[in-house]
């Protein structure tokens, strides 16, 4: 189980590298890295991470992890919480990542000529990083981009397997150009 994790984060982070894509999976060892890509904000404003578990017989799924825990809890036909075999995504330009609004319906048409970033398997089948507001929080979960016409968002929440239709897909863009402190100006002399 451990080596078909390892292969399927190889064959990600091998495509990630291929195509010179700045981001990356850190293994989670406790403590959020200072490259963490946030994903949303808990009930008190905290920002949560974005982060994908393996969960044998069930994949490699998308979940938020939050500062502070040592486990995550992911859903697929039910929740399942654990400690190990934990990733959070990160990055050294942040800029090139944003969040374009979609619904299950429509998330094909809606990121034609983007690219959506992986957030982890099941079934052998891609899975997109989507983000809701829900409960006062703002969640990070699994979008199954597989499913055509009916890409559906899942997340767990309390003892639940919360989906939705609406959401935030995380996109990457390698042309984005980091935001200019307006404050600098320059002066010729």
């Amino acid at each position: 189980m451990f080596v078909s994790f390892n292969l399927i984060f190889l064959c990600l982070f091998s495509f990630s590298c291929a195509t010179k894509i700045d981001y990356y999976w850190r293994d989670f060892t406790d403590e959020i890295p200072d490259d963490a890509v946030p994903g949303g904000k808990d009930k008190n404003g905290k920002t949560t991470y974005i982060a994908q578990v393996y969960i044998p017989k069930h994949g490699i799924l998308t979940t938020r992890l939050y500062e502070g825990q040592k486990s995550v809890t992911a859903s697929r036909y039910g929740i399942h919480t654990s400690e190990s075999f934990i990733k959070v995504l990160c990055s050294d330009q942040p800029e090139k990542l944003s969040w374009v609004p979609s619904t299950a319906a429509n998330l094909h048409t809606d990121t034609i000529g983007k690219y959506l970033v992986p957030g982890g398997t099941e079934n052998g089948k891609l899975l997109n990083i989507g983000r809701v507001s829900y409960q006062g929080e703002v969640i990070v979960g699994k979008v199954c981009g597989y499913n055509i016409g009916n890409a559906l968002m899942f997340f767990p929440y309390g003892k639940d397997e919360i989906s939705v239709g609406s959401y935030e897909v995380l996109v990457y863009d390698d042309n984005a150009i980091p935001q200019i402190d307006e404050r600098i100006s320059i002066t010729s002399e």
